[in-house]
């Protein structure tokens, strides 16, 4: 029997139970509504997929994004729940594990659980890029850097200064290509690329989709969710 034709897009949110700096970080209530609301939301609203699913290996988490309207239909196994584990492995095993189950998709989209300011318009936008590149480049949202790239110093223990581009300090900001950096709001990849061995480990192989600065803030620590909740209030004041 041949296998059945890709069904389309594919949403995968990676939401796992552990966090150590915001404890239940993606299931916290923020602005009334749990953390991993907002792109479950924004993945539903779009419209662009055949299946929005929650990888987890979560009781809570599960059962909030069921609540919401996602897929919670097999869990993330704990060997892939730890905290170093890399996103590739999860987007193979949701890939495998729903062709196991007879549904394949063209490409998978990966929203990450605390992006509270995604909004479905930016999810057609990324496929609009997407698409006009035949799917062959992977695509990440990136956000234009305060300054260029050569003006970028790594610190030492002892405070001292390393350019990340030695002279690029003395050069002027008219003469030098602005910067960008990834936003960690959301990926989109082909899934025969995903499944590929070596395929995502390529980062030149990306398009971008790039996203106002104001969006581009990635929840790690308390001081990240405090602005993140200023940020939206500023930006959806009626939301």
């Amino acid at each position: 029997m041949s296998a059945a034709a890709p069904e389309g897009s594919l949403a995968l949110i990676p939401a796992r139970g552990g966090s150590k700096r915001i404890p239940r970080k993606n299931v916290i209530d923020f602005l009334g509504k749990p953390m991993l609301a907002y792109p479950i939301e924004a993945a539903l609203a779009s419209g662009r997929f055949a299946c929005v699913h929650v990888s987890t290996d979560d009781d809570e988490i599960a059962e909030t994004a069921a609540r919401l309207g996602a897929d919670v239909s097999f869990r993330r196994p704990a060997d892939l729940s730890g905290d170093h584990t890399p996103l590739l492995p999860v987007m193979r095993h949701a890939l495998e594990e729903f062709a196991r189950r007879g549904r394949r998709f063209a490409d998978l989209c990966t929203l990450f659980p605390c992006a509270p300011l995604v909004e479905a318009a930016d999810i057609h936008g990324a496929y609009e890029v997407f698409r006009a590149h035949g799917g062959r480049r992977n695509l990440l949202t990136v956000a234009r850097a305060p300054v260029p790239a050569e003006w970028y110093y790594h610190m030492s223990r002892e405070d001292r200064l390393i350019p990340v581009t030695p002279g690029g300090a003395f050069i002027r900001s008219q003469d030098l290509a602005p910067a960008y950096f990834e936003t960690g709001t959301f990926t989109i990849f082909s899934a025969d690329r995903i499944l590929s061995p070596d395929s995502v480990q390529d980062d030149t192989n990306y398009v971008a989709y790039e996203l106002p600065v104001d969006k581009a803030i990635d929840i790690d620590t308390p001081d990240d969710l405090e602005r993140a909740k200023l940020l939206y209030r500023l930006l959806r004041p009626t939301g």
